[in-house]
């Protein structure tokens, strides 16, 4: 596949394996301990948020909202890397880094759900869904449903489901495969907007936002095979 001599791959994979890099067995790679080690104390957020830092602070100031922006780690989990507020109003949202939720009462979780299967969704779950606000998703049923609209339409919003008297909307950012990396979030406080005209005037330029962003992220990335 990467189209070089099998002695020399084994040559480069035992050099690797004499590192730390890869672990084999029998004649079986996988990616090795030090490597796992190596990933663990770097940032991934470091050279990310200078590179987009612009683009989502000119986003919340359009919005005239808090804009955030989330990577996803692993399968059920993401990091918030950047938050960027509006200089035009009063009071703006607490910072909300390395603040976690649960995942069927975010605008961000609901995307990361609706990548999973039913099983996976129940798994990451669990048996029960606790009431956290007024309209908080208290139902397995109701939330599959929910994770199917969120997939035919592309984006996902809560409204008085994490917090009572908060609005949010989230779109995904995907890899050139189509895989969803990071997600772009929109949140207000809902006595300064009206929900249904927010998502009719304000969707469109966050995935506008979402399309420049994935571009800037992910243009030093090799297209798919």
């Amino acid at each position: 596949m990467v189209g070089l001599p099998r002695p020399t791959v084994f040559r480069l994979l035992l050099t690797l394996e004499e590192e730390g890099f890869v672990d084999r067995r029998d004649t079986l790679y996988s990616l090795g301990w030090d490597l796992a080690r190596v990933a663990r104390s770097a940032d991934p957020a470091a050279g990310l948020v200078a590179r987009v830092r612009d683009t989502v602070h000119a986003l919340a100031e359009g919005l005239g909202e808090t804009v955030t922006l989330s990577l996803r780690q692993g399968l059920f989990d993401y990091d918030l890397v950047l938050q960027e507020s509006p200089r035009t109003i009063g009071v703006t949202m607490s910072d909300m880094r390395g603040m976690r939720w649960p995942l069927y009462a975010s605008a961000t979780g609901k995307l990361l759900l609706a990548e999973l299967s039913p099983e996976q969704v129940t798994s990451v779950i669990g048996g029960e869904l606790p009431k956290l606000a007024a309209r908080t998703i208290t139902d397995m049923g109701q939330l599959h449903a929910e994770l199917d609209r969120v997939r035919q339409q592309g984006w996902a919003h809560i409204d008085d489901e994490l917090e009572d008297g908060i609005f949010a909307i989230a779109v995904p950012l995907r890899d050139n495969v189509g895989q969803l990396f990071a997600a772009l979030a929109m949140v207000a406080p809902k006595h300064r907007i009206d929900v249904e005209d927010t998502i009719q005037r304000r969707l469109g330029t966050l995935l506008d936002a979402a399309k420049q962003l994935t571009h800037q992220l992910t243009s030093t990335m090799p297209a798919s095979a």
